[in-house]
């Protein structure tokens, strides 16, 4: 014992002393694995939440663009600029909404961790593959925390009047709305120098 500075060497040398020891051990692991639970949890999270800021952004100039395409000087060249810029953003949108963690599973996947939870059509419509659950993780004993929201809540859930929609359905009616102004334009324009004549 004294060459060795410990207490107890075996357990019969004091076996109340090692069953606490073994105790304190197994707790300390316990807490050891909380805290990198709460790590792990918290990087995720802020990951989570960065890429729904920058889907905000987007949606926001999605917003700006909507409003310019109601100016009434715009042709069809500056209405269809303006959706075809619409049209990247909506891309940009699509990959920020499969945006994947340090392990490769999509961050707006649900329960069950696909790599991409959204995809695209040939059509453009985009659907969620995901799932709506939500996976915890354990931080105490008898606390858990989530460390997801789900792309159906994220994205395909927007309150939209009398129903709710989708971000993207929301994106490809505005975008559609833009491309039948720059259509009616050029229209009105030679209707107008016709009667002008």
């Amino acid at each position: 014992r004294v060459s060795t500075g410990r207490k107890i060497l075996h357990a019969s040398d004091d076996p109340v002393a090692a069953a606490n020891l073994s105790v304190a051990k197994e707790q300390s692991k316990l807490i050891t694995q909380f805290q990198r639970n709460v790590d792990n949890a918290k990087t995720r999270l802020n990951m989570t939440d960065q890429t729904l800021q920058e889907a905000v952004n987007g949606l926001i100039r999605l917003s700006e663009l909507g409003t310019m395409a109601r100016n009434g000087a715009l042709d069809g060249e500056g209405h269809m600029a303006i959706a075809t810029e619409m049209k990247q953003l909506k891309e940009v949108l699509l990959g920020l909404a499969n945006t994947t963690d340090a392990n490769g599973v999509g961050i707006f996947s649900g329960f069950n961790g696909v790599t991409t939870p959204f995809e695209m059509a040939p059509d453009g419509a985009v659907t969620y593959v995901g799932n709506r659950g939500q996976s915890h993780v354990q931080i105490s004993e008898n606390m858990t925390l989530a460390t997801n929201i789900d792309g159906g809540s994220a994205f395909m859930r927007v309150d939209a009047g009398d129903a709710r929609r989708s971000v993207f359905d929301i994106i490809d009616s505005t975008i559609k709305t833009v491309e039948t102004a720059s259509a009616i334009v050029p229209e009105a324009s030679s209707n107008w120098a016709a009667d002008l004549t």
